[in-house]
């Protein structure tokens, strides 16, 4: 029972590191052009977000049962994208299985979702993260598992905090010089310091 809670504790701390001080898009960048084009497009952001979630929990969840035979393969921080992209690819093709043995009549719907989901850079930046020695506080399944869940979730946070300020970035009272994609980058930026400050770092002045 004791391991059981440990695990779950672990897994819960890494969500949580993932999901605020190393969230893909305010700390890494990655994916922040998927969300530009899922707004501009005007597809369900939490739909998105929900696909993204299950895609990168299901590649942490085979990555943390296959990385320690990864980690003791020579030369292994070569194999590691290759192995990633690999699994991710097969949690691909069986989340297309799924949905268009049980969900016929969403499929129209979600299948651009999925391809979004599952070639979005953030899926392997979080999976990359959590076993390269990048996150400290990693050291177990249940570290790159939560990491994982968390990623999604803070992936889906950030394009929801984004999408919230999307129509009055591109309003007619912005200039026409900043209007759109340049204002959106300033928004993200300004919103990547706030969350940069969450990890402790003081400003150098």
């Amino acid at each position: 029972m004791q391991a059981f809670l440990d695990f779950f504790s672990e897994m819960a701390a890494c969500t949580l590191i993932a999901m605020f001080l190393e969230n893909t898009i305010f700390t890494r960048a990655l994916g922040t052009s998927s969300i530009l084009l899922m707004l501009r497009k005007k597809f369900n952001l939490f739909l998105f977000g929900l696909i993204l979630t299950i895609i990168t929990l299901l590649s942490s969840i085979c990555t943390a049962f296959l990385y320690p035979f990864i980690d003791k393969a020579e030369n292994k921080f070569y194999w590691m994208p290759l192995i990633y992209v690999l699994i991710i690819g097969v949690i691909y093709i069986l989340t297309l299985i799924f949905c268009a043995k049980f969900l016929k009549k969403q499929m129209p719907q979600i299948r651009p979702l999925i391809h979004m989901s599952a070639f979005n850079c953030a899926v392997l930046g979080a999976l990359l993260l959590s076993t390269t020695g990048n996150v400290a506080q990693i050291k177990s399944a249940a570290g790159i598992i939560g990491f994982g869940l968390g990623s999604g979730l803070g992936f889906t946070l950030a394009a929801y905090l984004i999408s919230v300020a999307y129509d009055k970035l591109n309003s007619d009272k912005i200039p026409k010089a900043f209007r759109g994609f340049p204002i959106t980058m300033i928004y993200i930026g300004i919103l990547s310091l706030a969350f940069y400050g969450l990890i402790g770092h003081e400003l150098p002045f």
